[in-house]
């Protein structure tokens, strides 16, 4: 998550501190009845004394989106999750249409054509700044050369296919959500049993103690206490909450990974050491002439990729710490899709800091093909 419009590195500084200022910052419902056979996703092969754990990857598909979907891949590879379904949510900050392109074009890439994907929620309930979706649209096309590919409409809705990858696997499933929650909600709601079948949520958005991060030609009249993907679409956030059983959402919120800084220094040192088709897909897409220039002005993080690495280490680990709160979204006025405590609020657990040398490690590692320790689950 993410965002700002293309600048040249002089000019682009006055703009991008305007538009972007704190960017820093037994289920009732069987298998058949959503239509169609189980997924079949690529071979995955367990690793000695651990079962990969199952996972359905849900984004906006922007650059770190992206990158995150490549580090999944290389972590299925590893044995050490089972990418059982990507799906795409496109009133986020990606292009509808482009956007599952660039997913089948990343899985493709990686050796996984085979792991099933999908779309849809075209609308939220706040418009996503339509110069970020240019900006990234021409980073991803870009990075991942598929300008030529014509975009193909899913057999399934994302909501669908969430269900199905859900109820048909024999393991509670982990979801992991790094945009606005629109699908997720969407299959909560459209389908029974598949709440009780998530053994955890991994959710990147919402902002408690800091400032949040919106920016952008659509978000005038708002205070900036919010995360985009939930100011995108508070409702969904506010029901996912509600519905998904108590202490099951890990939320990483900017509060995390305001520790994450994407820094040139980084993005150097991962171009020296990429050996892997997915390592060097995310330097490709990091040096796309778009973001250098944010990245020079210190306000693009690595949002997505430091759930995605908490997920894969486990909920043991404390790469992300997380503590209890209540969880309530503020769903109207000027502080819209702001994540509060609330005495109603659902008991969740969400992320307060992150060790940002060690992801930096981690991702790295993994993203060339080494194994840190599996956090115990």
């Amino acid at each position: 998550m993410k965002r700002a419009t293309q600048v040249s590195a002089r000019a682009g500084r006055s703009r991008f501190r305007k538009t972007v200022a704190a960017l820093a910052a037994g289920a009732a419902l069987s298998v058949a009845s959503v239509g169609v056979a189980p997924a079949t996703a690529a071979t995955v092969t367990e690793t000695a004394g651990h079962r990969p754990v199952p996972v359905v990857y849900d984004s906006d598909l922007d650059f770190d989106d992206a990158s995150t979907l490549a580090f999944l891949c290389q972590a299925h590879k590893q044995g050490r999750i089972e990418l059982r379904a990507v799906t795409v949510v496109n009133n986020g900050i990606g292009t509808a249409g482009r956007s599952l392109t660039h997913a089948r074009t990343i899985l493709r890439k990686c050796g996984l054509p085979r792991v099933p994907v999908a779309d849809g929620s075209p609308t939220g309930v706040h418009q996503a700044p339509p110069e970020a979706r240019e900006t990234f649209e021409r980073v991803l096309t870009g990075a991942l050369d598929d300008a030529d590919q014509p975009d193909q409409p899913s057999a399934l809705t994302a909501a669908q296919l969430i269900a199905r990858s859900v109820l048909s696997s024999r393991d509670p499933v982990t979801v992991l959500a790094t945009g606005p929650v629109s699908n997720v909600a969407a299959a909560l709601r459209e389908h029974r049993g598949v709440a009780q079948r998530i053994a955890s949520l991994y959710m990147m958005g919402g902002a408690f103690d800091v400032p949040g991060n919106l920016f952008g030609s659509t978000t005038g009249g708002f205070d900036n206490t919010q995360e985009v993907n939930l100011w995108i679409d508070p409702n969904s956030a506010d029901f996912v909450f509600k519905t998904m059983p108590a202490g099951r959402v890990r939320i990483v919120p900017l509060d995390a990974t305001n520790h994450v800084m994407i820094t040139q220094a980084y993005v150097d040192r991962l171009g020296a050491s990429a050996r892997t088709v997915e390592a060097r897909l995310v330097h490709t897409i990091l040096t796309q002439p778009d973001l250098p220039p944010l990245i020079e002005l210190d306000i693009m993080f690595w949002w997505d990729a430091l759930a995605a690495t908490s997920l894969v280490l486990g909920p043991r680990d404390d790469l992300v710490q997380y503590q209890p709160r209540r969880v309530s979204v503020v769903l109207d006025g000027a502080s819209s899709g702001r994540t509060i405590d609330s005495p109603d609020g659902t008991p969740q657990l969400a992320g307060y800091t992150a060790d940002g040398a060690r992801f930096e490690d981690t991702f790295t590692t993994t993203l060339n093909g080494g194994r840190h320790q599996l956090g115990q689950r």
